[in-house]
Parts: C-alpha cells; sequence; structure tokens
C-alpha cells in the first residue's frame, strides 16, 4: 500500500472512531440525565423471560420486583438480557426507579446502565489511536 492510501486509511478510521466516540458519550450523557434523580430500591429475580434473538440462542431477561418508596410492589422486564450465566431467580439486586413513574425502572448494574456506552466510546477510542498509528506511519 502506498503512503497516500495509508494516510487516507488512517483519517477514515479516525473519523470513524471520533462518530462512535461521541456517540457512546452522548449514549451516556442521556442515561445519566434521565435516571439522576431516580430513587435506589431493593429488588430480587422472580422470572426470566426467554427471548431468542436467533435461532437456538436464547437470550435470558430478567423479570424483577421492587418496592417503591410508598410501599408498593411492581414489576418489570429488565431491557439487557444475558446468553451466558442469566441472573438466577432469587437473586437480590438493586433497582434505581423514576419516583414519579415506578413502571420506569433500570437494574443498577454496569452492564445493565453503561455497557453499550463504554463499547461504544471504547471501540471510538481504539480506532481513534489505530488511525493516528496509520497516518503517522505514512509519513
Amino acid at each position: 500500500m502506498s503512503s497516500a492510501a495509508f494516510r487516507m486509511l488512517g483519517w477514515g478510521l479516525e473519523m470513524a472512531g471520533l462518530l462512535l466516540l461521541v456517540c457512546g458519550c452522548v449514549l451516556a450523557w442521556k442515561h445519566w440525565q434521565r435516571t439522576r434523580g431516580w430513587r435506589a430500591a431493593p429488588g430480587t429475580v422472580v422470572a426470566q423471560v426467554a427471548v431468542a434473538v436467533t435461532p437456538g440462542n436464547p437470550y435470558d431477561f430478567p423479570v424483577v420486583e421492587f418496592s417503591t418508596g410508598d410501599g408498593r410492589k411492581r414489576l418489570f422486564e429488565s431491557d439487557s438480557g444475558r446468553y451466558v450465566r442469566p441472573l438466577a431467580i432469587g437473586t437480590r439486586v438493586e433497582v434505581l426507579h423514576d419516583p414519579l413513574r415506578p413502571e420506569d425502572a433500570v437494574v443498577n448494574r454496569f452492564a445493565d446502565r453503561w455497557f453499550a456506552a463504554a463499547a461504544l466510546a471504547g471501540l471510538g477510542g481504539m480506532a481513534i489511536v489505530v488511525g493516528l498509528m496509520f497516518v503517522t506511519l505514512a509519513r
């Protein structure tokens, strides 16, 4: 490959990386804004909903029960499922919920709250570094 091709590939990787990094940061910011006034409550996994995203590969989405500040019990299905080692029924988890709309809740774990944003930002950062290496080595 010529040095011009390496530079073009490097700039392309940098632009793609910057886009991924910005998307990850925006996703994290939006989630933080959405959940910053939410209350924590103890919860328990009471069921699993199996969804086959691809044939033969079911993901288990936990159904969690928790009590709001006024003592009412609520159920919700988590938005993030697991293929390997799903949360067992009876597992205690911390739940974050909107006090005004308790049906809007999330399991308070890194994988459930921040994984998508961190993965996008991490991939973007790596693409920027590889792109910089290509541009630098092409000189």
